[in-house]
């Protein structure tokens, strides 16, 4: 372009680009500025390594107060967030140090629980041993039944006719009666808890006035039922009821239960009884047989100061 003398205007290039060309201002291009961050990052060393040399030159009392300046002042952010991430991990390991003891503490009183209701049963057993001794023979009884069964009905003795059990002998415990033998062979022994469907047993109060027919309660689980008793006759809740030895099978005075309320009457003739039993299968683990012919034995004074540890 000229002026208006038409003179070459001094500023014009020599030539003019044709084509597309990337415009830039100041003479700078994406490698120049690459260049110019690299030397300025240099730079930042090169000031870092010198404020280094100084700070090492510089006496140890002053490297102590410039210390603690930037402690106190540019570093003191970071420092608290350094403590807290510090206190979090020493919390958080103090709680699962604190959730290992109490695992521990629990599975030990669960032990120790377990150990003491052993205890107590067999405190119990050894009281009943020694009071009938020349009556039951010991053994351990474990519940048998169909998987998923929710009341066990039948159960397996470890000890046989070769110890002297015989069919139809009776299975107690220190709370009371358990149940039947059924079959016998040398070494072991299958019988009924009283929760079998089959299984009845001659009942009379505590102080012999009242007889009738104890069977399980087949409307209610785990709980029996007293037929027969005469209509004139009423036993409150509470009342005790024990075999009364007629039947040959079951000596006379063994607890079998004791009394909830009436379920049912009938007009003139008879009422029956809902019964809390003594003895429930799952709480028996170790039971005495009954060795001798029931009918010719009188159990009433046995259970009497016997812990009720088959309860």
């Amino acid at each position: 372009m000229r002026g208006p003398w038409r003179r070459t205007n001094p500023r014009r290039p020599p030539q003019i680009q044709r084509g597309a060309v990337p415009l830039s201002r100041l003479g700078t291009t994406r490698d120049s500025g690459s260049k110019r961050f690299a030397r300025r990052d240099l730079l930042y060393l090169l000031s870092l390594l010198l404020a280094a040399v100084v700070l090492l030159s510089l006496p140890h009392e002053r490297q102590l107060l410039l210390a603690t300046a930037l402690r106190s002042t540019v570093l003191a952010p970071v420092l608290r967030v350094h403590r807290w991430l510090a206190a979090s991990e020493t919390t958080q390991a103090s709680i699962e140090e604190l959730r290992a003891t109490r695992d521990s503490l629990t599975a030990a009183l669960l032990a120790l629980r377990g150990v003491e209701e052993e205890n107590l049963r067999l405190r119990a057993m050894l009281g009943l041993a020694e009071r009938g001794s020349d009556h039951f023979r010991p053994a351990n009884l474990v519940p048998a039944g169909r998987v998923g069964e929710g009341v066990k009905r039948s159960f397996v003795l470890d000890l046989g006719s070769a110890s002297g059990v015989a069919s139809d002998a009776a299975v107690v415990a220190p709370g009371g009666l358990v149940g039947i033998v059924r079959m016998v062979f040398p070494s072991q022994a299958t019988g009924d808890f009283w929760t079998h469907p089959d299984f009845r047993v001659s009942a009379m109060t505590g102080d012999g006035r009242v007889f009738g027919i104890i069977g399980p309660a087949g409307g209610t689980p785990l709980a029996m039922r007293l037929d027969g008793a005469p209509f004139q006759a009423d036993l409150p809740s509470g009342t005790e009821l024990v075999t009364s030895g007629l039947g040959g099978v079951f000596p006379r005075g063994v607890p079998i239960g004791r009394v909830v309320e009436v379920i049912a009457e009938e007009a003139g003739w008879a009422k029956s009884y809902l019964v809390k039993p003594a003895v429930y299968p799952d709480a028996v683990r170790e039971v005495m047989v009954l060795a001798g012919r029931g009918d010719t034995i009188d159990l009433s004074g046995l259970w009497s100061g016997v812990a009720e540890g088959g309860r």
